[in-house]
C-alpha cells in the first residue's frame, strides 16, 4: 500500500484537460519529444523530463500541451518560477480551458497564493462566456466542477483565517526518525516510550521502531522479528495490554480477503511475530486499511472502500464483544461523506475521533478533522484542525499521545529532511482529547492465587455508562482523570469484587493497579459495596449507584435461597447517636430499593453500626472516607 495511494501528491497525477498533451501541432519530431518526456515524468526521472520537453517547445512553441506538461514537470522539481511560466504561456495559447484553469488555481493554492488562486477561479466561471470556449473542448466536467467550488471555499477560508504557528510548536522529530525517503504512519502504545512508524525503502514500506531515552527518540531500527517482509507493511496501531502487545496493520496484494486486508502481529519477547489475517468478519473483498485499535484493546476503526458505505472510503468501526470481534458498522453520514474519509485514529479517552478527509470543507486534498462522541453515543459535526496544521501539502497519519500533549503526523511541508517528514506539535485546547490514565489489573482465586477469568465491567458511574465489559483474567483499561469508575467483577459461584476509582491527574508512570481476589461463596462472607453513593449527612441513594445495585440485584436472582444483611457504617464525626440512626437508614433505604426490584423482603437483613466498626483509623481523611460506607454479608447460602 504505497504513500502515494494515500496522499494527494498533486505532482505525480497529471491532470489531462483542454490544452491536452496529447494534442500536437508540430509533426512526428515534436510529438517524440513530448512521448519521450511524459514518459520520464512518470518514471519520476524529473531533470530528463525537464530537458526533453525544453526541446519539444521549441519545436513547436504554439502546443498549449508540451507547456501543461512543462509545468506538472517543474512543480515536481520545485522549480516554480518556470511552473507558473508554463501554465501561462498553456493559458496564453488557450485561454478559455476550464482544465487548466482550474489546474493553475490549485497549483497557486498549493503555494498559498490564494488570492491569485481565487482569480484564476472566477476566470474558470466566466470561461464558457469567452468567445473561443469550445464546449468540447473547454468545458469542465460536473466532477470538475465541484472541485473548482470546493477549491474557491477553501481559498477564501484559508485567506480569511489567522494562525499563531509558534503557538503550535510545530517541530520536526529529527534524524533519528526521518531522512532523504518517506516517513509516516506515525503511533505509540500508551505508555508512550515506543515511536512505531512506517518506512519507505527502495519503493518498499517497512514498520521502524524507535525507543524513548531520558526524554529523546534514539535511532529508529527495522522492528524486530518476523513483521517486516519483502512486501509492504503499512498504517500501525497498537494495543498494548497488561501483558501482551499487538499490532494492527494493513497488507495489500497478499491472498487476502481483498487488495487490502487488516492483519495483526503480537510481540513475542523482543520480536514481533509472523502477520495474521484479522478474518472474514472483519476483512472484505474490497480496500480494507489503516486500522486504529482502542485504548482497552475492544473497539477498532478503520478506513474502507466495501460497499454500504457513503461513497468512496468510508470509516467503519467494529467492537470485540467476549474476544470475538463483531461485524463492523459504518460510522455514519455525519463523519462519512460521498468522498474519501481515511486514516482514522480513536484516542485512548474512547471519544475523540482524528481523520483525513477530502469530503468534508478543508485547506488541501486530505485535511485532518476531529469529532467528538456526545453524551448520546453520537459522533459530532467534525471539526477541520485549521490553517497550520492542515497545509496544501501532503498531510497524513494524525496521532496523539494518551496524555494529550503532544499530536504528531505526517507532512510534505518545507524544511524537512526530504519526502514525507513525521513532525511533533502543541494542540489547541479546543483540539486536544482528554488525557488518560489507564488501569491495570488481574483477577485470582482468593484460596488458590491462581489467575481467575471473570466478568469485568468498568462503568462510569455518573451516567451509568459501560465502558469496558468483558471476561477476561487480566485487563488494562484507559481511565481520563475527573471521571468516578465503577470497577465489578464477578464470576459465578463467587461474591463479587466492587471498587471505585477518582483519578484526579494523568500519569503514564503511576497507573491505578489491581489486584481482584474473588472468593467462592460461603456465610459471613462480606463484600464492601463501594459504587453506593448518598449525598453528606442523608440517606437517599444518588442514581450513580444504579450500577451496584443492579449486581446485588443480579447475586440474589441468581442464588435464590441466599439471605444476605445489608449493613451502614459511618465515620466518628457527630455523636453516636446520630451516627447510629444515619447509617441503619442508609441500610433500609438500600434494602428498600431491593424490594421494590422485586428481591422479598424475608431475604434482606438491614443494620446500622454506626462509627463502631472502622475499616481505617477515624484521623485521616482518607480514613473517614473508608469508613463511610455500605456492606453485604451473607447470612444464609441454602442450597
Amino acid at each position: 500500500m504505497k504513500i502515494l495511494n494515500i496522499v494527494a501528491m498533486s505532482i505525480f497525477l497529471f491532470l489531462l484537460g483542454g490544452c491536452s498533451i496529447l494534442s500536437n501541432s508540430g509533426g512526428e519530431k515534436c510529438l517524440k519529444y513530448r512521448d519521450q518526456s511524459y514518459r520520464e515524468f512518470q518514471e519520476a526521472q524529473f531533470g530528463k523530463a525537464a530537458k526533453t520537453i525544453a526541446k519539444g517547445i521549441k519545436c513547436d512553441r504554439n502546443n498549449a500541451g508540451m507547456y501543461e506538461l512543462q509545468a506538472a514537470i517543474h512543480e515536481a522539481m520545485g522549480d516554480h518560477k518556470t511552473a507558473i511560466r508554463a501554465y501561462q504561456n498553456c493559458l496564453r495559447i488557450d485561454s478559455a480551458s476550464q482544465p487548466v484553469r482550474y489546474q493553475f488555481a490549485a497549483y497557486l493554492y498549493r503555494q498559498e497564493d490564494y488570492k491569485n488562486a481565487l482569480l484564476q477561479l472566477d476566470t474558470f466561471d466566466l470561461a464558457p462566456e469567452m468567445n473561443d470556449f469550445n464546449t468540447r473542448r473547454h468545458a469542465a466536467s460536473d466532477a470538475l466542477l465541484a472541485k473548482a467550488k470546493r477549491l474557491k471555499s477553501a481559498a477564501s477560508m484559508a485567506m480569511s483565517q489567522k494562525i499563531d504557528l509558534e503557538s503550535l510548536e510545530i517541530t520536526n522529530l529529527g534524524p533519528n526518525i526521518n531522512t532523504s525517503t518517506y516517513e509516516y504512519w506515525p503511533g505509540m502504545p500508551i505508555d508512550g516510550n515506543t515511536f512505531v512508524f512506517t518506512r519507505l525503502v527502495r519503493n518498499q514500506e517497512d514498520f521502524y521502531f524507535s525507543k524513548k531515552s531520558d526524554g529523546e527518540w534514539s535511532k529508529a531500527v527495522p522492528a524486530p522479528g518476523r513483521i517486516n517482509t519483502r512486501e509492504n507493511e503499512g498504517t500501525s496501531s497498537v494495543f498494548q495490554g497488561p501483558e501482551d502487545q499487538v499490532l494492527y496493520y494493513t497488507v495489500c496484494n497478499q491472498g487476502g480477503y481483498g487488495s487490502c486486508d487488516l492483519y495483526y502481529s503480537k510481540l513475542d519477547g523482543k520480536n514481533w511475530g509472523p502477520k495474521k489475517n484479522m478474518g472474514a468478519m472483519i476483512n472484505s473483498s474490497a480496500w480494507d486499511a489503516q486500522p486504529s485499535i482502542s485504548g482497552d484493546g475492544n473497539t477498532l476503526v478503520f478506513a474502507s472502500a466495501r460497499p454500504g458505505g457513503m461513497g468512496g472510503k468510508d470509516i467503519w468501526i467494529a467492537k470485540k464483544v467476549n474476544g470475538k470481534w463483531q461485524k463492523p458498522k459504518n460510522a455514519g453520514p455525519t463523519i462519512n461523506t460521498r468522498f474519501n474519509e481515511e486514516a482514522p485514529f480513536l484516542h485512548y479517552d474512547g471519544t475523540t475521533l482524528y481523520f483525513s478527509s477530502d469530503g468534508h470543507q478543508g485547506f488541501g486534498k486530505h485535511d485532518f478533522f476531529l469529532s467528538r462522541k456526545n453524551n448520546e453515543g453520537d459522533w459530532t459535526k467534525p471539526k477541520n484542525l485549521g490553517k497550520g496544521i492542515n497545509t496544501p501539502e501532503g498531510d497524513v497519519g494524525f496521532y496523539v499521545d494518551a496524555r494529550a500533549e503532544k499530536a504528531y503526523f505526517a507532512s510534505e511541508r518545507k524544511g524537512g529532511y526530504g519526502g514525507l517528514d513525521i513532525y511533533s506539535m502543541t494542540l489547541p485546547d479546543s483540539l486536544k482529547p482528554l488525557p488518560v490514565n489507564y488501569l491495570l489489573g488481574k483477577i485470582i482465586d482468593k484460596s488458590t492465587k491462581r489467575a481467575l477469568k471473570a466478568d469485568v465491567r468498568l462503568v462510569d458511574v455518573e451516567n451509568n455508562k459501560i465502558l469496558f465489559e468483558d471476561n477476561v483474567d487480566h485487563f488494562l483499561i484507559p481511565i481520563v482523570p475527573g471521571k468516578n469508575y465503577a470497577l465489578i467483577s464477578e464470576k459465578e459461584g463467587y461474591l463479587f469484587d466492587s471498587r471505585n476509582f477518582q483519578p484526579t491527574k494523568s500519569s503514564k508512570s503511576e497507573p491505578f493497579e489491581v489486584i481482584a481476589e474473588l472468593e467462592a461463596f460461603k456465610q459471613d462472607q462480606v463484600v464492601r459495596l463501594s459504587n453506593i453513593f448518598f449525598d453528606v449527612d442523608k440517606f437517599n441513594i444518588k442514581l450513580s449507584s444504579i450500577v451496584e445495585l443492579k449486581t446485588v440485584i443480579q447475586v440474589l436472582k441468581k442464588n435464590p435461597s441466599m439471605r444476605i444483611e445489608i449493613s451502614g457504617h459511618t465515620d466518628n464525626t457527630g455523636s453516636d447517636t446520630h451516627n447510629k440512626e444515619l447509617s441503619q437508614n442508609r441500610a433500609n433505604a438500600v434494602v428498600n430499593y431491593l424490594v421494590e426490584k422485586g428481591i422479598d423482603k424475608r431475604r434482606l437483613v438491614a443494620v446500622g453500626y454506626g462509627a463502631s466498626k472502622p475499616s481505617a483509623s477515624n484521623e485521616t481523611v482518607e480514613g473517614r472516607a473508608r469508613n463511610r460506607r455500605i456492606e453485604m454479608r451473607i447470612l444464609e447460602l441454602g442450597r
